[in-house]
């Protein structure tokens, strides 16, 4: 790949985000990805490689309600967080030894394993996965000191063979990978919770002698006829303990409510247009708990408006996604963290529980 090509990669990033933010703002982006990309960029990319068959540990970091997000805030203020992002989850990728392979919108994808092959690479990944969510929170107590909103994100780990090589044309290519890994990986990290890290089972299987796992459930993922198990990596424990930082979403103050919800289904990050309701029974700052008419799968994503019993004229909306699931007098008790924090709706979820407790 030549120069002139990696001018294109950055110029087709930064257009994106001219597209959503306005032409300073991708300015401010293309300079942050050519800082950090630009060595990577400048002494592998530049080269046309051939198509090969190698086992990869494929990482998809998302950002959790960005979209959401980008709504309520300036939009040069949403892309300095992007920038601050993407920088951090640059270094932690560098530092484990891996590359990144793109960003797509707001997440980032990386490779261990490809272009170069180590024998460690899929602990070095799921190091580098436990390291990420670390640096979030560590982002996220600065962002709070500054009165800025908290970023989350959510991270899929899936390892196995891949193609690797350069893909494109004469005009464009880049190196990158295809195959199952890198399928699944996309479908897992949608399923993500804030804060949480999924493995797919083969990756579980190839590194359960140094990890501890948490929840194990069952998804349907596009592309499958049968459903796939997903694994919440909790800690690597070689050479040493490295725990992903626990967000417990019951710690605020919740109050018993009765009133209304209408809820549609989001699939691939796309709100479907068919409406259910249900009714919300208690609520608390970061999710809440629902009777809906339906059983939702754990972790799939729904998008809710609530009653304007909030305090508001107009509905208020949220997104969220289903914790746990379970039959209750003729519909379904339905247990649902929020996704995206700190938004118009959020906030007033957290100031109507607020008055409900103290009044103000």
């Amino acid at each position: 790949m030549q120069h002139k090509d990696k001018q294109l990669l950055l110029a087709g990033v930064a257009g994106v985000v001219e597209e959503v933010y306005g032409k300073a703002a991708a300015g401010r982006l293309e300079s942050v990805l050519s800082e950090r990309l630009g060595p990577q960029v400048e002494s592998f990319m530049q080269k046309s490689h051939p198509i090969l068959g190698t086992h990869a540990s494929v990482l998809i970091a998302d950002l959790r309600g960005f979209s959401a997000l980008m709504e309520s805030l300036p939009p040069i203020q949403m892309a300095d967080m992007l920038n601050r992002f993407f920088s951090l989850m640059s270094q932690v990728v560098e530092r484990h030894g891996g590359v990144i392979d793109k960003f797509m919108g707001d997440s980032v994808m990386a490779l261990f394993g490809a272009p170069v092959r180590r024998p460690d690479d899929l602990l070095r990944a799921l190091t580098c996965a436990v390291e990420m969510q670390q640096t979030m929170a560590d982002l996220n107590r600065h962002s709070e000191a500054k009165g800025e909103p908290r970023l989350y994100a959510g991270i899929a780990v899936s390892a196995g063979e891949v193609m690797a090589g350069s893909f494109g044309s004469n005009l464009y290519r880049e190196y990158t990978v295809i195959g199952a890994p890198v399928n699944l990986a996309a479908r897992m990290e949608s399923y993500a919770l804030r804060g949480q890290i999924l493995l797919s089972e083969q990756t579980y299987q190839a590194a359960r002698e140094y990890i501890e796992v948490g929840a194990i459930n069952e998804v349907m993922v596009k592309g499958r006829s049968t459903p796939v198990k997903i694994f919440e990596l909790k800690a690597v424990t070689q050479p040493k303990v490295l725990a992903v930082p626990s967000i417990e979403v019951r710690k605020s103050p919740r109050i018993l409510v009765d009133f209304p919800v209408v809820f549609r289904r989001v699939e691939d990050k796309h709100i479907r247009g068919e409406r259910y309701v249900g009714k919300v029974n208690d609520l608390g700052y970061f999710g809440m708990s629902a009777d809906l008419p339906m059983i939702l799968p754990t972790y799939s994503e729904i998008f809710m408006s609530l009653s304007p019993e909030l305090g508001s004229d107009k509905p208020v909306e949220v997104y969220a996604r289903v914790l746990r699931s379970r039959g209750n007098k003729g519909g379904f008790r339905t247990n649902l963290q929020f996704t995206a924090i700190d938004t118009p709706g959020h906030q007033k979820v957290k100031q109507y529980v607020d008055f409900v407790l103290w009044g103000k």
